[in-house]
């Protein structure tokens, strides 16, 4: 098995791939990082639902991964204890809001055999972040939480037939001035994420 490990951004990165000891390999189209143990390749895509795609169909179709995770940091829609800032968690399904062509109504499922300790939630991909009430009391019909790839990288592994996980930390409330909550929380975030991550793909660890 060779995993395939999107993230968005360097800042979501950084902390699994010090964790990891992962080596980079390639900066072009995309930042490319490899792990030895378990056969892994992490890339970088960059923000936003078309870098997201990009990356996510380099994985399968020129590394061959058969397996993608999407991991990093994501606001929350709904005020709930359980989705406080702070808190990581397990995306059931991902989705785009409103079904259209070729997007089931309930959004695409994930493998779900990672993470089982993890609260769970539904996932919104956006083009833009929100920071919005309005917006985000209207998405909230659709998932709990909010990003700008993850449903994408669902999208693409449905297409080829691989399944997908996504880990996701929530960084601020996506309402009016939590910009900043976002930067003052992304680094903290990150690193949690970056633990359950490595915690979690360890059982694919050759032993």
């Amino acid at each position: 098995m060779m995993i395939g490990i999107l993230y968005a951004t360097v800042q979501e990165a950084d902390p699994y791939l010090a964790l990891s000891g992962a080596k980079a390999v390639a900066a072009e189209p995309f930042a490319l990082f490899e792990l030895r143990t378990p056969p892994a390749l992490i890339t970088i895509s960059g923000m936003g639902k078309v870098s997201a795609a990009l990356a996510g169909q380099m994985l399968i179709r020129e590394y061959d991964c058969d397996r993608i995770l999407n991991a990093g940091v994501c606001g929350t829609l709904v005020d709930r204890v359980d989705l406080a800032t702070g808190n990581i968690l397990r995306v059931s399904t991902a989705s785009e809001g409103p079904p259209g062509p070729g997007i089931p109504p309930e959004g695409f499922g994930c493998a779900g055999d990672l993470w089982q300790g993890l609260p769970v939630a539904r996932l919104v991909t956006v083009e833009q972040p929100v920071f919005n009430p309005a917006e985000r009391q209207r998405l909230a019909a659709w998932g709990e939480l909010v990003d700008m790839e993850g449903a994408v990288v669902a999208r693409v592994a449905q297409l080829y037939g691989i399944p997908w996980d996504m880990i996701k930390g929530i960084t601020d409330m996506a309402d009016h001035g939590e910009r900043s909550t976002l930067h003052r929380n992304l680094a903290m975030v990150s690193q949690a994420v970056a633990e359950h991550l490595n915690n979690g793909i360890s059982r694919y660890a050759t032993p």
